[in-house]
């Protein structure tokens, strides 16, 4: 019989493989079934959340430092809610993708856990929701630009990490600091061994394009910093 560890697993894997199926088709231009299979991934993922209720409750009465197996069920928890925020933007959910990175966020904050995935995509749902300016994110975006920083500073794994210099990058471009951005992306680039930074420009542009259209007063900010990163970088 499936442990819980196992259930989740299995739910987050069945997730995966609906997740890379939409994308595939996506990319072969056949969206219905793209969007079928996003919403597999989602009905998986609701399943898991749905199996971790009773232990994500029991979760919201500790404090730190958590046990072992309470940790376990934190990292599980995290990864769900991150995965699940992340179907939402491939079914064009802003809404519920918010939810979803707010939840896995306000958990990731609490128990200082070392992910920042969703505390920082749940500020850019936020913004492509239209819930958010982008002034009134600074504070949000400052905030974890710092635990970031400090993250890398006491763990090599954390400093090696590609994603964790584009995380950084991403918070700087919305906070309109090119030249902090550039550099944080030229190590992505560098960790990570891909050729650009293409994906994280594009969510960002998405973004500023959101702002535009909502008239928010910071948009050329935002937009001037992914002008500078595109000729820096040369993507």
């Amino acid at each position: 019989m499936l442990n819980l560890s196992d259930e989740l697993a299995t739910k987050l894997n069945q997730a995966r493989t609906a997740r890379k199926k939409g994308d595939a088709l996506r990319n072969a231009n056949q969206e219905e079934r793209a969007r079928a299979a996003y919403r597999a991934g989602v009905a998986a993922l609701t399943d898991a959340l749905r199996i971790a209720a009773p232990h994500e409750a029991l979760l919201a009465a500790k404090d730190l430092p958590l046990e072992a197996g309470h940790a376990r069920m934190l990292d599980d928890l995290v990864e769900i809610y991150g995965a699940l925020g992340g179907i939402h933007q491939r079914l064009e959910s802003p809404v519920e993708a918010s939810e979803s990175y707010s939840r896995g966020a306000a958990l990731e904050e609490r128990f200082r856990h070392r992910g920042t995935y969703n505390r920082l995509n749940a500020v850019k749902s936020a913004l492509l929701a239209g819930t958010q300016t982008l002034r009134a994110s600074e504070p949000q975006l400052r905030a974890l630009a710092a635990v970031i920083e400090t993250q890398m500073q006491e763990s090599v794994n954390v400093s090696d990490s590609g994603w964790a210099w584009a995380d950084l990058g991403d918070c700087l471009a919305l906070l309109g600091d090119a030249e902090g951005a550039r550099r944080a992306y030229a190590k992505f680039i560098s960790k990570a061994e891909t050729k650009s930074p293409e994906r994280t420009l594009q969510v960002l542009e998405t973004i500023a394009a959101k702002l535009r259209e909502l008239g928010d007063p910071d948009v050329g900010r935002l937009a001037g910093a992914i002008d500078a990163l595109k000729s820096r970088l040369a993507v």
